[in-house]
């Protein structure tokens, strides 16, 4: 059993990271230049997913929280999650511009 949710995991990791690839390379996100910096998601009933972004010269919140709409509905119409889940998207930084 242990196993099988491991795989579980793991497949569900690599399916945010393939949406999160996809929609940076997007035309309407290739101008932002957003880098991925880490994608952790909580192993939980209820996960937690949290997504950093940079990018050279500092990510600001504008392009923190286009991401966070834009990455919600290509998430939830893949349907990968099958519970309620908390979407953060963040810079890994302490110095965020806006």
């Amino acid at each position: 059993m242990k196993q099988t949710n491991t795989m579980l995991y793991d497949q569900l990791r690599e399916g945010i990271i393939k949406i999160t690839e996809n929609l940076i390379s997007r035309d309407d996100m290739k101008d932002r230049n957003l880098i991925v910096k880490d994608v952790f998601i909580s192993k939980s009933s209820r996960p937690l997913l949290r997504i950093y972004l940079d990018k050279e010269g500092g990510i600001g919140t504008t392009d923190l929280v286009y991401f966070h709409k834009e990455f919600e509905v290509l998430l939830d119409t893949e349907n990968l999650i099958k519970s309620d889940y908390t979407l953060e998207v963040s810079s890994p930084g302490e110095a965020k511009k806006s």
